[in-house]
């Protein structure tokens, strides 16, 4: 069985003098790496072999892991889930989670982090939901992107979605929430993305081409847009002013892209070495990579300006 390695790194960042980094750790994970969150100090890092390994950011050690289900295969045969997404409620009481169930559907399944319990379904795959990535907007909603390029806002305490929303015509690939939980960013095959404003259930801009082929990646902060895609390049756009900047990898499609919270840094997948490029976004430049990775950082997840998570594949 194939453990990931799920890298942490230290980035000491001056601008005005040069860039420079050190690797502050490695945590083994129970596989590859589908999504990561952070919540009051803590890592709930989704992977593709039936758990959610929790982890203590300050000694980067896993202090638990939840266990999902096995689902059974077309064949009948029991198999480890792939934990597709993952998030925690603001007040850092529930775990929601999507995972794989028979007959290719999803499931979602709720955990009270403050109880010794086990994880209890909220959602059937009767419901027929191919749910994607899933986020909390607040303690008792929760938005789904769908494979078939829709966005579902849940209620959590009613049981009943709150509205279905078509952002687009292409199969979803990711999605992320803006600062405020108000404004949500979804890519999709076409290389659009589609920002939603979550309240209110409706597309309110679509930016065209973000890439030319399909997106696998997008972050969404302080106003400012991040896609990476299948034609090899990282995408920035900023709202308010609608200018857009294009960066190129050396010749490797851009798996993951990420923001830090200010929308200042950039991050994306740069080359098949697996370096991660650091961009400048008001300078429009990359200003150093981060190396060391020994398969592809499939998640990056800012904590602050100056630190960065990486979660990586299994393809090693």
């Amino acid at each position: 069985m194939f453990k990931q390695f799920f890298i942490f790194f230290l980035l000491l960042i001056g601008f005005s003098y040069g860039f420079d980094y050190q690797l502050e750790g490695k945590v083994k994970v129970h596989g590859a790496v589908s999504d990561i969150v952070y919540s009051k100090g803590k890592l709930y890092v989704s992977t593709e072999r039936g758990k959610v390994d929790i982890i203590d950011l300050k000694s980067k050690q896993i202090e638990k892991s939840i266990e999902y289900p096995k689902f059974l295969d077309f064949m009948g045969e029991p198999q480890l889930p792939k934990v597709f997404s993952a998030d925690v409620s603001p007040d850092g009481r529930f775990l929601l989670a999507v995972i794989q169930g028979n007959r290719g559907g999803r499931e979602v399944y709720i955990l009270n982090l403050s109880k010794d319990e086990k994880p209890k379904k909220i959602i059937s795959r009767k419901k027929h939901w191919q749910i994607g990535k899933l986020r909390f907007i607040d303690n008792s909603r929760v938005v789904f992107g769908l494979s078939g390029d829709e966005v579902i806002l849940y209620d959590l305490k009613k049981e009943k979605d709150v509205y279905r929303l078509s952002v687009g015509m292409s199969f979803f690939s990711d999605m992320a929430l803006d600062n405020s939980k108000r404004l949500l960013a979804v890519a999709d095959e076409s290389g659009d993305v589609h920002i939603v404003n979550v309240l209110e259930g409706k597309v309110i801009k679509t930016i065209e081409e973000m890439n030319k082929d399909k997106s696998f990646s997008v972050d969404i902060k302080n106003n400012i847009v991040i896609t990476g895609g299948r034609d090899k390049k990282a995408t920035v756009y900023n709202l308010k002013t609608g200018f857009k900047k294009e960066f190129l990898s050396k010749d490797f499609m851009v798996f993951s892209v990420a923001l830090s919270s200010s929308g200042k840094i950039g991050a994306y997948v740069y080359n098949d070495k697996y370096d991660v490029a650091i961009i400048d976004i008001s300078a429009g430049e990359i200003v150093g990579f981060l190396k060391g990775h020994t398969s592809t950082p499939s998640r990056i997840l800012f904590i602050d300006e100056n630190l960065i998570i990486t979660g990586c594949d299994n393809g090693e």
